[in-house]
């Protein structure tokens, strides 16, 4: 603690009130500036009056071993709530001597080294003038302020950037353990609270208008697909992540607007009353929590990327892979947790005293996924045990970096090829080649005659045959590609134009004296089409279900075919 009131007392109140530029002699009003323009730092105004709060707990906490009952008469314990003092102590009055509930701050729980700290406790309010300030800490000190109960001191500040239109708030906390000793720490949360200040703010703005149409628009269609699939809308993994995305962004939207209104409040009240406690705590935690559901929001939308490519070959063997080797992973999963967190445990007894990086059961598995990643120190562990720790760190390297790694490795190798294997025999559109279709079907209808194109000599009225359709027709009847050939060089089919009714009829009257009905000519209705594709893909299955079974029975076959020889 003596060294916490050094430091307060110290280099504190030197960051606080800077009282010259490079010398003590050289003084900020030989240099033109008021008291209003002094500055931390040369650059950051300090917003309001820094506060200073900490928070205790009683002294019969904990209890006391019967042996040592004769020698302590108080036992602290770790903080927690129910060990937490509220009783008013030294002076017993003002806010630094009398306690205040988290509701009375509107402070919130900090999360520390030793535990998490509730947002009330006993605190006293800095002076924006060094000699006030001065008074303020030299009475907290004469008076016993900090105590053995003592678990944690927060000092908050918020400063303002006007070169840079950037808030920082500010939080420097000390914790002072049962054991002993003091454990400082530092947040500083550096946010754009004043959002619309340049001309290009204001395109920004103009964007995130936009924007909040854009949202309007795609939730009038997720609600019309909602209305039309009922619960089996939710059972769907690509609408999982429109929902998520729909409400991340709305978050967002609500969030910027009572992020903008409460700014200029505290803002207005802050030049009203300088000499006050700015409490910008909640708008930098709310500004954490918006960067991070905006940056789950922008995931969403490009993980969505990979439903619209999800026909092309590539995404296809991806696709394939991960599902058909989910079974043996799991597997695999299982066996590898089970022999990781035996691991785990066993660091954290045998060298949780000595390392720092086994001190806790999860810090030691957070640790090993870092050892199996390459990142580790051996001489950390050959120090805590001369024989244990080598043993431990060999055998570890041995079973998951050389034997589970590459189990995983070939797991999905394997799956993969034969899923590749697989892919290769079937026609699979390459993402290349949609592209390309989609340019030269552009460049169709501006006219550069790249692919077919209407004949403008041709009747109305017409029916129209591209050259894709006839080649589709040929393949779809078992023609080869020499035959294809033959037929369209016979009848004379130009690629690049449209075929009209009157030229296709001698080829559909040869074409028919084989035996074919073109597919063009069935003439089945939307309904019809349907019904038969249900009744291919039904039969698709049925094959590639008893093409499993058979494969089954073959590997069944050659296993009896190896035990009999």
């Amino acid at each position: 603690m003596t060294d916490f009131w050094s430091y307060v007392e110290n280099d504190m109140m030197d960051s606080f009130f800077w009282d010259y530029w490079t010398d003590p002699k050289d003084k900020k009003t030989l240099t033109g500036e008021t008291e209003e323009e002094e500055n931390m730092l040369r650059e950051n105004k300090l917003l309001g009056n820094p506060r200073m709060r900490q928070v205790k707990v009683r002294s019969d906490s904990c209890e006391i071993n019967s042996q040592f009952k004769g020698s302590y008469s108080t036992c602290y314990d770790f903080y927690s709530k129910t060990a937490e003092d509220t009783e008013p102590f030294g002076l017993k009055q003002g806010t630094a001597w009398t306690y205040s509930s988290e509701s009375q701050l509107s402070a919130s729980s900090y999360i520390g080294h030793m535990g998490t700290y509730g947002g009330g406790g006993f605190y006293k309010d800095l002076s924006l003038e060094r000699n006030k300030t001065v008074g303020i800490l030299k009475e907290l000190k004469e008076n016993l302020w900090l105590t053995r109960g003592t678990r944690v001191v927060f000092i908050d500040f918020t400063v303002y950037n006007p070169n840079i239109n950037l808030f920082c708030v500010s939080k420097l906390t000390v914790e002072f353990p049962p054991t002993g000793g003091a454990l400082p720490a530092s947040s500083f949360k550096p946010v754009r609270l004043i959002r619309y200040h340049q001309s290009f703010d204001y395109f920004i703005l103009t964007c995130e208008f936009i924007f909040i149409l854009f949202i309007i628009y795609y939730t009038m269609e997720e609600l019309r697909e909602l209305i039309h699939f009922n619960f089996d809308y939710f059972f769907q993994f690509w609408n999982f992540i429109d929902v998520s995305i729909l409400f991340a962004s709305y978050f967002c939207i609500v969030y910027s607007i009572y992020s903008h209104v409460s700014v200029i409040n505290k803002l207005d009240k802050l030049l009203e009353t300088k000499d006050a406690y700015a409490d910008f705590d909640e708008l930098g935690s709310s500004q954490k929590s918006y960067n991070n559901v905006e940056a789950v929001a922008l995931f969403f939308a490009w993980i969505k990327v990979v439903k619209f490519v999800s026909f092309t070959k590539s995404t296809s063997e991806i696709s394939n892979t991960i599902s058909r080797c989910v079974t043996d992973l799991l597997g695999f999963v299982l066996m590898f947790f089970t022999l990781f967190t035996s691991f785990g445990i066993l660091a954290y007894l045998l060298f949780g005293c000595q390392v720092e990086r086994f001190n806790h059961p999860v810090v030691s598995f957070f640790s090993l996924v870092r050892t199996i990643m390459a990142e580790f120190d051996y001489d950390e562990l050959s120090r805590a045990s001369r024989l244990l720790g080598p043993i431990y760190f060999i055998v570890f390297i041995l079973i998951f970096y050389f034997v589970l790694t590459n189990m995983f490795l070939a797991i999905i190798c394997d799956t993969y090829s034969s899923v590749k294997s697989e892919i290769a025999v079937k026609k699979q559109r390459e993402l290349k080649d949609i592209i390309l279709g989609g340019f030269r079907k552009l460049m169709s209808r501006g006219g550069s005659g790249d692919e077919m194109t209407e004949d403008e000599g041709a009747p109305k009225g017409e029916s129209k045959i591209t050259f894709k359709d006839i080649r589709n027709t040929l393949v779809e009847n078992h023609f080869s590609e020499l035959e294809i050939a033959m037929f369209l060089s016979k009848y004379d089919i130009d690629p690049h134009h449209m075929v009209h009714e009157a030229e296709t009829q001698k080829l559909l009257d040869d074409y028919e004296r084989r035996g074919f009905v073109p597919t063009a000519s069935v003439g089945l209705s939307s309904h019809e089409f349907r019904e038969l594709s249900d009744k291919v893909e039904a039969m698709e299955k049925s094959i590639a279900l008893a093409s499993k079974k058979v494969e089954a029975i073959m590997e069944q076959v050659e296993d009896l075919v190896n035990v009999i020889s």
